[in-house]
């Protein structure tokens, strides 16, 4: 059955989403429960929609049943004809691309949220995942912006890189190789920093981290169809910087990158999961949060500044019930997930109220070594 489940998102995702008379801002495999995949309840197709509204209003408004989308999707006449079983999940809000926190600077201080007990939003002496970065060319310093550092990476040559998300350091494919990437973010900067940091040249000089090497280009919506991407992410090479690297594979409350796994295990045949799907990650805006995965083959347009974008193959994340408040907020795009056994398992991109979205590390990875052309990249541990 969790085969077919996979098949049938793959053969019918599009088709329900493309028809906005569905109200869907994304399909995905979960459990009938809407809880952790390693729960007891069937694996069923869930739909992710803004809000949930009663059978009696979807008829009012016209809209069909999630079922009824469902079957017809398939070229079936009948809900009861699909073999798996279906569920809703309300999200709040449509998925939106993270950093989300592109502020005038005369709205500096209103945003952003109380900094969490570990302060990563500030600028580190000592390099490490979770911190708050961005590439302020061209905006800086009309415009004040963060994300997050999530990991680090090696190459065949040497050479080390900090990844995150295109669109923290590579601005949804408008920015220039070479880009100097700053740490801390410049939304995190103090009044004294900003008055003494006045210009793009003083802020690259004093702030400079890295320089922006490559990134995976986003596809997005547009007259000649809707392209599918699979990860949002960037690498820019550490340059000379002052800035203390002893601890560089460290994420945000001192515990080592472990290596790289998936969150979980599927067994294709019987769909029994193994492993835990417990999963957390260190990121500027909310720290450091415990969630788990709910979905994953998730399909969903994803709203950035310059338009909509569709996603194939990504893990849907709650927070846990342990978590206070959500797993993540804006700024915390381009973090890394991570296991219980602080392995990378997923890279931060997107949310919305209630759930987050992220890259499978495997196609992270295999995206950046694509992209910048090198035989081997592997996590710094």
């Amino acid at each position: 059955m969790f085969i077919q489940l996979v098949e049938w998102i793959d053969a019918h995702a599009d088709i329900l989403l493309d028809d906005r008379s569905n109200n869907l801002i994304g399909v995905g495999i979960g459990k009938k429960s809407a809880g952790p995949l390693t729960d007891d309840s069937s694996f069923c197709i869930t739909g992710f929609v803004e809000k949930k509204l009663p059978e009696k209003a979807i008829k009012a408004q016209g809209m069909p049943l999630f079922a009824t989308a469902a079957a017809s999707a398939a070229g079936l006449k009948h809900p009861k004809d699909l073999q798996f079983e279906i569920d809703v999940v309300e999200t709040g809000a449509p998925f939106t691309a993270l950093p989300g926190l592109k502020v005038p600077h005369a709205q500096r201080g209103l945003h952003g949220g109380a900094p969490p007990i570990l302060d990563l939003q500030k600028r580190f002496h000592a390099l490490r995942s979770g911190i708050g970065i961005t590439n302020p060319q061209g905006a800086y310093p009309g415009t004040l912006s963060v994300g997050t550092l999530g990991f680090f990476v090696v190459d065949d040559q040497g050479r080390t890189y900090l990844v995150s998300n295109n669109h923290v350091i590579a601005n949804e494919n408008n920015a220039k190789k070479g880009d100097i990437i700053v740490q801390p973010g410049t939304l995190d900067l103090t009044s004294s920093e900003l008055s003494l940091m006045n210009t793009l040249k003083k802020l690259s000089a004093q702030l400079g981290i890295a320089k922006l090497s490559d990134w995976v280009p986003i596809g997005f919506h547009g007259p000649a169809g809707i392209p599918f991407n699979e990860v949002d992410c960037a690498a820019a090479e550490l340059a000379a910087s002052g800035r203390d690297l002893t601890q560089i594979a460290r994420i945000g409350l001192g515990c080592d990158v472990g290596g790289v796994a998936a969150p979980f295990t599927v067994d294709p045949v019987t769909g029994q999961v193994t492993g835990s799907t417990r999963v957390y990650k260190a990121g500027r805006t909310t720290g450091w949060t415990e969630g788990d995965v709910t979905q994953i083959a998730v399909v969903s347009d994803v709203q950035y500044g310059a338009g909509w974008a569709r996603f194939r193959n990504q893990l849907g994340i709650s927070a846990s019930p342990d978590n206070i408040g959500p797993f993540s907020k804006p700024g915390d795009s381009g973090s890394g997930i991570l296991n219980r056994d602080q392995e990378l398992v997923g890279l931060l991109f997107a949310g919305s109220e209630t759930s987050t979205l992220a890259n499978p590390i495997h196609l992270v990875l295999n995206g950046l070594k694509a992209t910048l052309g090198v035989t081997s990249l592997d996590v710094v541990t």
